[in-house]
C-alpha cells in the first residue's frame, strides 16, 4: 500500500495534484497533506508525516507537481517486484527533460527530486528531511539530498527506474510553456560557455 505524503504551502495548484492521486488510489492507500510555511521546501511537513503513514511504502509529491497516469500502479509493481528496495524514479519537466542522471558514487543522488522516490516504510530505517549537510565545493544539499543518501545507508542501494512518474510543474499556457523553454535554453547555453 502506499503512503502518499504531499507537502503544500497552500498553492491553487494543490487541487490539481490531488486530482491525479485520486483517479489512481486503490482500498489501502493513504494521501496525507500537510501545510507547511517554514520556508524549507516541505522538509518539515515530510518529517511530521513520515511517522503518521500507515502503508507499506512511501511516495512523495509536491503541491504544484502532477502524477502521470498510471504512475501509482507502476511504483505498486516495483514495489511487488523489489521488496524492500528503494525505487528512484524520473520526472518530465515542462521543457521536455527528465530527471536523474547515475552519478559519480559520492554524488550519486545528486540530480534526483522528491517526487521521484518510493521507499519502503520501515520504522528507524527512514533519513531525516533536512537541509545542509556541506557539499564539496561550498554551499549546501537540499533536504530530498539528505533524506535519499541516509535512507539508503539504513536501507540499501536505490534501484533507478527509467520510467516517468512525474510531470513536474506541468504547464497548460502554451505562451508561459515557450517562455519557460526559452528560459531553459537561455540558461543552458550560459552555462556551456563557462
Amino acid at each position: 500500500t502506499l503512503s502518499i505524503i504531499v507537502a503544500t504551502r497552500g498553492r491553487k495548484t494543490l487541487k490539481r495534484t490531488l486530482r491525479s492521486i485520486s483517479r489512481q488510489v486503490q482500498p489501502g492507500d493513504e494521501v496525507l497533506v500537510l501545510c507547511d510555511d517554514s520556508g524549507d521546501a516541505g522538509d518539515t511537513a515530510r518529517m511530521k508525516a513520515m511517522p503518521r503513514a500507515c502503508g507499506s511504502h512511501l511516495a512523495f509529491i509536491d503541491d504544484d507537481d502532477m502524477y502521470a497516469p498510471g504512475a501509482l500502479e507502476k511504483l505498486r509493481r516495483f514495489a511487488r517486484e523489489n521488496p524492500g528496495r528503494i525505487g528512484i524514479f524520473k520526472m518530465k519537466h515542462p521543457v521536455g527533460t527528465t530527471h536523474w542522471r547515475k552519478g559519480e558514487p559520492v554524488l550519486r543522488y545528486s540530480n534526483v527530486s522528491t517526487q521521484t522516490f518510493l521507499v519502503p516504510n520501515v520504522p528507524g530505517k527512514l533519513g531525516r528531511w533536512q537541509a545542509g549537510r556541506p557539499r564539496p565545493g561550498g554551499g549546501e544539499y537540499a533536504g530530498d539530498y539528505v533524506f535519499i543518501t541516509e535512507t539508503a545507508e539504513l536501507q540499501g542501494e536505490p534501484l533507478f527506474v527509467d520510467e516517468v512518474t512525474v510531470f513536474a510543474r506541468p504547464v497548460r499556457n502554451p505562451v508561459r510553456l515557450a517562455w519557460i523553454r526559452l528560459r531553459y535554453h537561455a540558461r543552458l547555453r550560459s552555462r556551456l560557455r563557462r
